[in-house]
């Protein structure tokens, strides 16, 4: 199973999808007139009050922004920057950011379409999604059943293994507590918080990511400002090994643009399209209002928090070697800040690894009613929490190598959606601009 996993995740994440994703920025980019580069328009977007439907339709979009960072935060912040710099060196954190800056406009245009798109249930919740944009706005039905039938499966890894994974084999290096009592700690957890639906998921991550954020910031910045000799150092560390050329096959070049770009997915997401699904019931009447959360949770995710990640393993000193990018975090960290650098790591894993896992929860219930109706809910919630206590009996780099191959899957129907309606996108800035909403 790992190897054709290893051949699989070789073929999906090679040159034509990279340039897929990348092109998809760019795309977006030059024809949004490099609006991720306007962080001031951005900001006034997001702090004007928006028009609400009607108060009880859906979530403020500040909760739906902390549901959807946690959703694609994770442990992959952590684990896969580790990860990123094991095998594609550090120039693989250049390749990580540049895939950032352009997965902002994907992530955008998925988030308008979302809402654009998106429906009520018979709750009389908003409900939308690439299986809901390509449906409604392409009438590619079966295009977005597949997407949700992916979508669905993707969760089970990404969202669910991946975190537990990653967080149990940290919890075990800190504090010796055993991989499967960790994974059935998750796996109630989980079944309690995604039993209340969108609504307790959006409660309990607008409580975890601020808590999660400040943990994560004050470690990583403290053992950076301690080797802020090293910065520079590793800067150019990073720039050289993005464009250095070796004769060994593929490179060391398309190595770290392949292993950068992937690791950049992973964890924000962008061009996947799950988190969109979680915007989508935020209760707003502006799509590109709410696209901007989408462009700030992007620049959060992986410019600020990967980019620290990245710096703490390279000015640490450490020898970077192993498998394990989780592991070699917490051996950086605590070269810096002592023997606590372990269990900080674990207890920061545990929470980006929990808050990832009800967020993908919601994208992956989602994705099975639009399959299954609202009646597969219960049984696809105690498949998710069985999923999350099988977890911990998993190697860690064959549950990596899962999400890795979800991701890819994932991407084109979700890229498809975004190609067929650009026009739509655009058309909805230019008229969000024509009402004075911001100033451009």
């Amino acid at each position: 199973m790992y190897a054709i996993l290893l051949r699989l995740r070789d073929l999906l994440w090679g040159a034509p999808t990279i340039l897929c994703i990348l092109g998809t920025g760019v795309y977006f980019t030059v024809r949004s007139r490099f609006l991720q580069c306007r962080p001031g328009r951005i900001l006034r977007g997001i702090r004007e009050r928006d028009a609400k439907t009607n108060g009880t339709d859906g979530e403020s979009p500040l909760r739906t922004l902390f549901a959807a960072l946690g959703a694609c935060m994770g442990t992959g912040n952590i684990a896969g920057v580790g990860a990123a710099v094991l095998t594609g060196g550090a120039g693989a954190l250049l390749w990580m950011c540049v895939s950032a800056f352009f997965g902002m406009m994907p992530s955008f245009a998925e988030t308008v379409l979302a809402v654009r798109f998106r429906q009520k249930d018979a709750r009389g919740n908003w409900i939308g999604g690439a299986m809901v944009t390509l449906e409604r706005g392409s009438g590619m039905r079966r295009t977005g059943q597949v997407y949700a039938f992916l979508l669905a499966v993707s969760s089970f890894g990404i969202g669910n293994m991946a975190q537990v994974r990653a967080s149990a084999s940290a919890m075990q290096t800190a504090f010796g507590v055993q991989p499967s009592v960790v994974s059935a700690c998750f796996a109630f957890a989980v079944l309690l918080t995604v039993c209340g639906g969108v609504r307790r998921i959006c409660s309990v991550t607008e409580k975890i990511v601020p808590i999660l954020s400040v943990l994560f910031l004050l470690s990583a910045l403290a053992a950076v400002a301690l080797h802020i000799r090293a910065v520079p150092s590793a800067l150019t560390q990073i720039v050289r090994d993005a464009f250095r050329f070796r004769a060994a096959a593929g490179g060391i070049v398309g190595q770290a643009v392949r292993v950068g770009v992937a690791r950049g997915v992973f964890t924000n997401e962008a061009g996947l399209g799950s988190t969109a699904v979680i915007h989508a019931a935020a209760d707003t009447r502006s799509p590109v209002r709410q696209g901007m959360w989408g462009i700030v949770e992007v620049f959060l995710d992986t410019v600020v928090m990967c980019t620290l990640t990245g710096l703490v393993l390279l000015t640490s000193g450490v020898e970077l070697s192993g498998t394990d990018g989780a592991a070699l975090y917490a051996k950086a960290l605590s070269a810096t800040v002592g023997k606590s650098g372990e269990a900080l790591t674990a207890v920061t894993l545990a929470l980006l690894g929990f808050a990832s896992l009800v967020g993908w929860s919601y994208c992956g219930e989602r994705g099975a009613a639009h399959l299954c109706g609202e009646k597969a809910l219960p049984v696809y919630r105690i498949l998710y929490a069985a999923a999350a206590f099988g977890a911990g009996f998993l190697p860690l780099d064959t549950v990596f190598l899962l999400s890795d191959v979800c991701n890819g899957l994932m991407a084109f129907p979700n890229l498809l959606s975004l190609w067929l309606l650009s026009g739509t996108v655009l058309r909805e800035i230019r008229a969000y601009r024509s009402l004075s909403l911001c100033v451009y």
